[in-house]
């Protein structure tokens, strides 16, 4: 018996470290590392594929099959692991239970995720606050005010831990004694910026989470950042930004909620003479984000998704949200669930056949998702999972 158990843990710990060795590796990403696993199977096949193998799955030619094999090759993962350990960080792949349930939905989900402090089922019911670095004390009282009122209201929020409105944020989570999670752009084993340690210390110390997609001893790089913006809206029930440029990160992480993530997108307007909010003023105008005044026009915004997802995160007794019954959908949920097949439908098809508003849809597929009914298919197309609600 325990032989067996043993050679099962191994098992798992090899395959640990081959994930590890594969994220150690420059030019394997989100989508390149699906191909690869969809190739081979698993980390420890993908590891020790030969060069001319690699050369056969999509997108990788001789050079970048050399530069895989040489990386893998050189990966250290016992200096990684060492510094997991001092760090106290977990590293959890897609098919672990911890993994964020929203984000799992998006088309290029981190392979892997390196988390100090806890995850929760809960954390599924998640705002994210995102603005300027450079913010002016109306904007930093934004972000406090509406951070604190969601976080009492049962919401985790998310952020970038950024100087500026990200810090706000964080700390007003913090003060109203809810959850929050900071999303970095680099390895855990590195604190940016610097003088936010001992924010850090207290979201991990209040039960909350510091995450980063990159190995331990990745340093913060400018390239880095716009990859993270990605999970912060990818973790999100939708994206509040409180004082942003014409251009900035924060209307990066916007944009994908909004294009990619299908997330509600709000936005806080400032004076109309203020740079610093002209990104706030144009999302609105162009009627891609809801302008927000209070913490019940978020609420508002969010509708029957969040009420909904934040049920199905309470429900006792289950681990993770379970797929959504026949006796369980109203009429609307109903309709558009027979009209999602198992080949990818566009959203306007949806509309046409459904009667239903693309927001309205958008709002129930959130909620699908959630509840592991239906996966997006690109940017505007849905599928019904295989089996899912019979």
């Amino acid at each position: 018996m325990g032989d067996g158990c043993d050679r099962l843990t191994n098992m798992r710990n090899e395959q640990l470290d081959a994930q590890l060795k594969l994220a150690l590796v420059s030019g394997i990403g989100p989508r390149l590392w699906q191909r690869l696993h969809d190739a081979f199977g698993d980390a420890s096949c993908i590891i020790n594929a030969t060069n001319k193998q690699l050369q056969r799955v999509e997108g990788i030619g001789p050079k970048l099959a050399d530069q895989i094999t040489h990386g893998i090759a050189k990966a250290d993962t016992q200096r990684e692991w060492a510094l997991m350990d001092e760090h106290r960080v977990r590293m959890i792949s897609l098919d672990d239970a911890a993994y964020p349930t929203l984000l799992k939905h998006i088309h290029d989900p981190p392979p892997l995720l390196f988390v100090r402090g806890e995850l929760q089922r809960t954390d599924s019911v998640a705002l994210a606050v995102v603005g300027s670095r450079r913010c002016t004390a109306y904007g930093r009282d934004q972000a406090d005010r509406l951070a604190a009122a969601c976080a009492q209201s049962g919401m985790a929020i998310i952020s970038g831990g950024a100087r500026g409105i990200d810090t706000a944020a964080h700390r007003a989570a913090l003060r109203a004694k809810g959850r929050t999670m900071a999303v970095l752009g680099c390895g855990l084993s590195h604190c940016y910026p610097p003088e936010n340690k001992e924010l850090f210390d207290t979201i991990v110390a209040e039960n909350g989470a510091v995450i980063s997609e990159l190995p331990m001893s990745s340093p913060p790089i400018a390239e880095n950042f716009p990859r993270r913006n990605r999970i912060i809206s990818g973790m999100s029930l939708g994206v509040l930004v409180v004082e942003a440029a014409k251009r900035s990160g924060a209307l990066i992480t916007a944009r994908l909620a909004a294009e990619e993530h299908h997330r509600e997108v709000l936005a806080v307007p400032g004076r109309i003479d203020s740079s610093a909010s002209e990104g706030c003023h144009q999302m609105i105008r162009e009627g891609w984000a809801a302008l927000v005044t209070s913490a019940h026009d978020i609420l508002d915004s969010l509708g029957e998704t969040g009420r909904t997802l934040r049920e199905a995160s309470l429900s006792e007794g289950e681990d993770q949200p379970q797929p959504i019954g026949a006796t369980n959908l109203n009429a609307d949920q109903a309709r558009l669930l027979d009209a999602i097949d198992t080949e990818a439908t566009s959203l306007d098809a949806l509309a046409t056949s459904t009667g239903l508003s693309i927001a309205t849809i958008q709002a129930h597929l959130t909620t699908f998702q959630l509840r592991g009914l239906v996966e997006r298919v690109g940017g505007n197309q849905v599928r019904r999972r295989a089996g899912a609600g019979e």
